[in-house]
């Protein structure tokens, strides 16, 4: 029977796992340990989004619980990824998702989960970063996989938009991946959006092309909460003042907010 006492302790004990095992990645450099403090607070921000996710999507106060720990433990890869290669993209160093599954295997973080919550909790973490849902995910797993992928789409938006917004001499320099800042944006890239798909990483070859990369993960939400999120928080709007001011961008832009707008008005997707 699950006890809410006990599994509100078990997170509460890897929160200080977490901070211990974040503290351990401090570095003198000044560039260094900013790109370390961003992916500390992207945690606790994705922890926020997928208990607002999960809450609005079931009243079950344990898979609300789960939620928060795949959020807690899903970019824990990213650290040990940085320190070896100083980059936050997989395809130059290691996939951070997979990493952060072994990380959860040989520390033995979830030693006192039952099994059942183990497995699921490992498998959001290993794919949470995966260009698509698995054909191996289960209605359970899936669910979790979906939350936790919602929730970290959510504040990429917010990261990436503190990014554009502040000051050069200020920006975490992991963040955008070693992409030139280009005037324009790509054909193909544009096509893929105005079809309604997301587009793949390999298609992009400009900051531009990456900030609509980041508007076409739009269509790869998957409840009516995150869509809420979205609207609330005017990502489409905040994103696309970063981009030229074109017909193509403002038509796209338009198109976005009603594709949303129409997914957050739908019955929520049932819970697993």
């Amino acid at each position: 029977m699950f006890d809410v006492n006990e599994a509100t302790e078990r997170l509460a004990l890897l929160r200080d796992w977490f901070s211990g095992f974040t503290r351990s990645f401090s570095f003198t450099n000044e560039d260094d340990q900013r790109n370390i403090s961003l992916k500390i607070k992207h945690t606790h921000e994705v922890c926020k989004n997928i208990r607002q996710i999960a809450t609005g999507e079931t009243t079950d106060g344990s898979k609300v619980l789960t939620a928060e720990t795949i959020g807690l433990l899903h970019d824990i890869g990213r650290f040990p990824q940085y320190a070896r290669f100083r980059t936050f993209d997989d395809r130059i160093s290691v996939n951070h998702g997979e990493l952060g599954a072994d990380i959860i295997s040989t520390e033995g973080l979830l030693r006192d989960f039952p099994g059942d919550e183990q497995e699921v909790i490992t498998y959001a973490v290993r794919f949470h970063n995966a260009f698509s849902i698995p054909p191996t995910a289960d209605s359970r797993k899936g669910f979790f996989l979906r939350l936790v992928r919602d929730a970290d789409k959510l504040d990429i938006w917010r990261v990436f938009i503190e990014y554009y917004s502040g000051p050069r001499a200020e920006r975490a320099s992991a963040a955008a991946i070693g992409l030139p800042e280009l005037d324009g944006y790509s054909d193909e890239v544009l096509y893929h959006l105005q079809r309604r798909q997301v587009v793949p990483l390999s298609k992009v070859k400009s900051l531009n092309d990456y900030k609509l990369l980041q508007l076409s993960w739009i269509y790869d939400l998957h409840f009516k909460s995150s869509y809420r999120l979205l609207l609330e928080r005017a990502y489409i709007e905040r994103i696309t003042a970063h981009l030229p001011r074109t017909d193509e961008i403002r038509k796209l832009s338009e198109s976005l907010k009603e594709f949303a707008l129409s997914k957050g008005s739908r019955t929520p997707s049932s819970e697993q």
